[in-house]
């Protein structure tokens, strides 16, 4: 488990919360804090939902969170399915905390997109919802062409996250 950052593979979950103990803190929105008492590392228990099956799953993901970069590298290198899934939607959850993930992680993928297999680009195509042109960025307080360069930003991101699909599929 100390080698996993993100497990919602739902048979190891249901294992795990015996050995952790929970903490009254909270972390976020309809998560939960526990510590693994043997290692002193916090996990965060959360929610979310199970496209196949339309119905609420619980993931865990070590808390604090890791960084951006590090958050996208166990996207695209984990061996673990359900770890890529668990990093891309944490991904999109800090967007709406205002930390851009997208042009890091196309980036690294476009260095060499031939390390990267057509399953786990869906996961983190459609985990990370890369095919979202929806302008991410504040627009209070904007110029109307601020706005508007932001939202051409998006569409961008979006157009080479598609490219890159293809290329990816292509390849596989």
């Amino acid at each position: 488990m100390t080698d996993r950052y993100f497990i919602e593979d739902q048979k190891l979950v249901k294992q795990l919360p015996k050995s952790l103990t929970p903490l009254d803190e909270n972390s976020g929105w309809q998560c939960e804090l526990y510590v693994d008492k043997a290692t002193g590392q916090k996990w965060e228990k959360y929610l979310f939902e199970l496209f196949d099956e339309d119905e609420d799953a619980i993931g865990l993901r070590k808390y604090p969170y890791p960084s951006t970069e590090e958050i996208i590298r166990i996207a695209l290198t984990s061996q673990h399915f359900d770890e890529v899934d668990g990093a891309s939607a944490l991904l999109i959850d800090r967007e709406y905390d205002k930390i851009e993930f997208r042009e890091k992680l196309l980036s690294e993928i476009e260095k060499d997109s031939s390390k990267v297999d057509k399953e786990r680009y869906e996961i983190i195509y459609n985990r990370a919802e890369l095919y979202d042109i929806t302008n991410k960025r504040e627009i209070l307080g904007k110029h109307y062409k601020e706005i508007e360069a932001d939202a051409k930003h998006f569409t961008q991101v979006t157009e080479r996250a598609e490219k890159l699909k293809q290329i990816i599929t292509k390849n596989n």
